[in-house]
């Protein structure tokens, strides 16, 4: 991997102006090559038509799906450039303003053997003679070398605001507005490679005359299958998995925009009410494209006969329709390290939104493929009340004989807690229900999900909620929960340390550390297992660390 880059700034000074200038160049490149999934990957759940127990089915050799591919080979190149004026400008001596904007292009990444493919309904490529209508590849007909076009009207405005409300400097007044763009994620581009006829990978639904002795009973087996110099008239086996852009696909672009007070306080505290926001659009979101059509009577072993667009197998599509929001009020108190002491604290009440939290673009994440709604719902990040407090304390221990004081005088103590709620999660079924090949089913609610208070962490453990409120979604659908609907235990700790600076001579010193991470060895529960046909649904089996300790030794010279 190697990457090139070049930047130069200008900035002009003109009365109460202070202007900024500049470019931004980077060339980069991303080569990859490995046997990822090459030797297979069985999976295995509880429907039918085996045995109903993905253990059973495993005993007598039956599988839900196979996954196999060829290999990941490709060779990604990448531009990026851009371009910004920032202009600051002094209105009166308590107000100033900040102007800018960044013109930065969108130019999609490319592959040195063209290793990417584009959804473009009724297209029938050249490149490759056999490939199913609709799929298209870079150096096809109206297919660029990056597989969707480059889009040049990118610009990025910036402002901001500071104001000295009574002139005293202790009062102020900040606020700021700016849009964002965002790049591809280079690991998006493995998939682009794993996909017929370069890097064939199919998946293959388990059916009764299939099992681990021969899993392609039936079927062609496309293995082993070339990666180079793939020929034009090659071959595209069934039901292998595309991985395509969407003929639309741009990259996302984040509006931001926050609003503060601060005010100095006695003491030398500074006090900062904050309102953040953000909303994000065009975020990348992987959906199943051939989603298999139900009817009654279906099972998972017909998955693949029953998608509307033959001969292909599971076709993830990328899309640029993602959408998000984010608020918050945040208090800060702050006092900067003076007689011996500093103290930093935070609260932060704030809600995430969004349709879809996969921001790797690697694999589907549309629970229905024909209802985006469906996915929205808190973030899989979101947490509502967070809490940090950090400070750092110069002991007031010294001696008069330099000799001791120089070994037992002069400590430091430091420490950070931090407390806030549990992450959401999402109640799924386990199973494909709707008999469409998807994955990510939410469970349906038949009756009070939650527990009695005041019970034991132990209890809680056991049972986080009640496992008897929720059974698989009804077949034909994708289950009646909502996304994240459901939140998990809090967290609380305090890592602490108490360090010493030793001065040996003028130029050479050690500084010796003792840390406590969790110090007081805090219970931290993880997110409970979510799939009511697992084997511990509802049940708490993780959890984060315990109380660690550790010294360290850091000479400086």
């Amino acid at each position: 991997r190697d990457e090139y880059q070049a930047l130069d700034t200008l900035r002009l000074s003109h009365g109460k102006h202070q202007i900024s200038t500049g470019f931004e160049y980077g060339r980069g490149a991303d080569t990859v090559i490995n046997n990822f999934r090459s030797n297979g990957q069985f999976a295995f759940n509880s429907t039918a038509p085996f045995t109903g127990d993905a253990f059973g089915d495993f005993l007598i050799g039956k599988y839900y799906t196979i996954t196999q591919g060829a290999g990941e080979y490709r060779d990604t190149r990448m531009n990026r450039v851009s371009v910004f004026a920032h202009d600051t400008y002094k209105i009166t001596p308590r107000l100033t303003l900040d102007l800018g904007v960044r013109w930065e292009p969108f130019l999609p990444y490319t592959d040195l053997n063209g290793k990417i493919a584009v959804w473009r309904p009724g297209q029938q490529s050249t490149r490759f003679i056999n490939a199913p209508p609709g799929i298209a590849f870079a150096g096809d007909s109206g297919v660029p070398a990056g597989g969707v076009p480059r889009v040049w009207t990118r610009f990025a405005p910036r402002m901001g605001f500071a104001y000295d409300v009574f002139g005293d400097g202790k009062t102020s007044v900040r606020g700021g507005y700016g849009v964002f763009y965002d790049s591809q994620n280079t690991i998006m581009m493995n998939n682009q490679s794993d996909q017929a006829p370069y890097g064939t990978v199919l998946q293959t639904f388990g059916t009764l005359a299939q099992s681990f002795s021969d899993p392609y009973a039936g079927i062609v087996n496309p293995f082993p299958a070339p990666h180079a110099n793939v020929p034009k008239d090659a071959a595209f086996p069934q039901f292998s998995s595309p991985y395509l852009f969407a003929a639309d696909y741009r990259n996302m672009y984040l509006q931001s925009w926050n609003f503060s007070i601060e005010r100095e306080l006695y003491g030398g505290f500074i006090g900062r009410a904050s309102y953040v926001g953000s909303a994000a659009h065009r975020l990348t979101v992987v959906r199943e494209l051939n989603t298999a059509i139900y009817a009654a009577g279906a099972t998972t072993g017909t998955t693949n006969q029953r998608r509307p667009i033959q001969p292909l197998g599971s076709t993830s599509i990328v899309e640029p329709v993602g959408n998000s929001n984010y608020h918050a009020l945040q208090l800060t108190t702050e006092k900067r390290f003076g007689h011996g002491f500093s103290i930093l604290a935070n609260y932060q009440w704030s809600k995430s939104i969004d349709d879809s939290s996969n921001s790797k673009g690697t694999g589907q994440s549309r629970t229905n493929p024909f209802n985006q709604s469906f996915d929205r719902g808190t973030s899989d990040f979101d947490r509502r009340h967070v809490f940090n407090m950090s400070g750092l304390w110069d002991l007031p221990i010294h001696f008069q004989n330099r000799a001791v004081n120089s070994l037992i005088g002069g400590w430091s103590l430091n420490g950070i807690f931090s407390a806030y709620t549990g992450y959401g999660f999402t109640v799924t079924s386990g199973v494909d229900n709707a008999r469409t090949g998807t994955s990510g089913q939410r469970a349906d609610l038949v009756g009070n999900p939650y527990l009695a208070d005041g019970r034991s962490r132990g209890e809680q453990i056991a049972a986080w909620l009640n496992a008897s409120a929720f059974t698989t979604n009804a077949l034909g659908t994708y289950g009646s929960l909502g996304r994240n609907s459901f939140r998990g235990p809090g967290f609380a700790s305090l890592d602490t340390g108490l360090f010493k600076k030793f001065v040996i001579y003028e130029r050479l010193s050690a500084t010796l550390r003792f840390e406590a991470f969790n110090t007081l060895n805090h219970p931290n529960l993880g997110v409970p297992s979510s799939s009511v046909t697992g084997s511990n649904v509802l049940r708490i089996t993780t959890a984060y660390d315990p109380r660690i300790l550790q010294m360290a030794l850091r000479l400086t010279w």
